[in-house]
């Protein structure tokens, strides 16, 4: 669905270094028409108006990395294996549901899903867009190609069934998952390139040999389908930029060469900086033991570092915060780009990763941004966002949320009060 508004007023970041006081956004049929300065003669009579007097107005934020169907209910926190292994898809998939809604009402009217298998994600993004159902636009990768005994594999005990490509070893099967998964409708690929924190394995391992990850990327790129490798060792960051991957999901362990070699590749980082931060904040009250705060806490400085590696070679940020249940909760994606501009990014800076940055990556240039031709998803935020970028963090402060032009706020916030029970 898509229909015809007015944002008046305010403060307008139509993009990076681009801002315009008392601006005017007109889309019409849920595509923008106008974005700049308030021009008389522009917004038909009749078209509905929201005043944006004392507000930043923003493009629709893309948050990079979720996992959407994970536990939603902050009310009962439960493990990540416990609720993988013991949660339906069905559940699992209303869970998802809900993460969306309280994405899209914290201003993020685009998410990029690293799927679970048969959970109905897919389903769910086709609803959102024939207007079945609401939520934020939904790219998404149906699930994850790991390798036996990789990141992905070791999520689940060894006792657990495995079905015919939860894992693909060689070449060949490398190719034919990825084909796989575009049958299944799969926007983007995830390749699992390195070890992780589940238990059993180590975060300096890497997963797939250049070969096999080429052959993912290659298979991949004919299909017009990009690669987001998850890559926390440095060896797996080399072997993925080897292969010339599209992003590196995390990269933890980036040193200065790889950071100089992805910037010369083009290659995106999306470092995902919130999902460590909670779990060293709040880890104890969210489902994890002290073992597992201490095991995080090693790729969390690391994480620091190199995203200052990342900064200084002019690697591309992509803003994603592995949104995934309670562990790091839907609807505080903002707090990621609190992080960016605590270690050293402007606001402004901060912005684009969440939009004309991301856009990039998805290879979505109707997204991320406020200008003609561009889909009308606008962010309303109280008060000066530019000067302080924690004001989008804070629900009070989101006024309005229009996803292709049809104002959603009121429709939001009468669902919050239930989806917040």
């Amino acid at each position: 669905m898509s229909g015809d508004v007015a944002v008046e007023g305010g403060l307008l970041w139509v993009g990076p270094g681009q801002t315009y006081q008392d601006g005017l956004v007109y889309v019409r049929d849920g595509v923008v028409v106008h974005a700049g300065p308030a021009q008389p003669g522009i917004v038909p009579p009749g078209t509905p108006r929201i005043n944006a007097t004392g507000c930043t107005v923003l493009p629709g934020l893309i948050d990079a990395h979720v996992h959407l169907t994970t536990n939603s209910d902050h009310r009962n926190v439960i493990p990540s294996d416990t609720y993988r292994g013991q949660v339906t898809r069905p559940a699992k998939l209303l869970h998802g549901q809900r993460n969306a809604w309280r994405a899209l009402a914290a201003g993020f009217t685009t998410l990029r899903v690293m799927g679970h298998r048969g959970v109905g994600e897919i389903e769910l993004r086709d609803f959102i867009d024939s207007g079945l159902a609401v939520g934020p636009r939904l790219v998404v990768s149906p699930w994850w190609i790991t390798m036996t005994h990789g990141h992905g594999d070791l999520f689940y005990p060894p006792y657990t069934p495995r079905r015919q490509w939860d894992t693909a070893d060689g070449v060949e099967e490398c190719r034919k998952l990825v084909r796989l998964q575009a049958r299944e409708g799969a926007d983007f690929i995830k390749v699992m390139a390195s070890g992780g924190m589940a238990r059993g394995e180590q975060p300096h391992w890497p997963n797939y040999t250049v070969e096999e990850l080429t052959a993912i990327v290659e298979t991949a790129h004919d299909l017009d389908l990009r690669v987001a490798a998850h890559a926390l060792s440095i060896e797996g960051i080399r072997r993925c930029l080897a292969a010339g991957v599209d992003s590196i999901e995390h990269g933890s362990y980036l040193d200065r060469d790889a950071a100089a070699e992805m910037a010369a590749r083009g290659t995106f980082l999306v470092p995902t900086m919130a999902f460590n931060d909670w779990c060293q904040q709040e880890g104890l009250l969210r489902g994890l033991t002290e073992q597992g705060v201490a095991d995080l806490s090693d790729a969390h400085d690391r994480t620091l570092e190199a995203f200052a590696f990342a900064r200084e070679a002019g690697v591309r940020v992509v803003m994603g915060t592995d949104s995934s249940g309670t562990l790091c909760p839907f609807g505080a994606h903002a707090r990621e780009l609190e992080l960016y501009v605590k270690h050293g990014m402007t606001v402004d800076e901060a912005l684009a990763t969440a939009t004309v940055n991301a856009a990039e990556l998805l290879d979505r240039p109707d997204l991320g941004a406020l200008r003609a031709g561009a889909a009308g998803d606008i962010v309303v935020v109280e008060g000066d966002v530019l000067a302080d970028i924690t004001r989008l963090g804070q629900r009070e402060n989101i006024q309005h949320v229009v996803r292709a032009g049809q104002d959603l706020s009121a429709h939001l916030r009468t669902g919050l009060d239930v989806l917040d029970l």
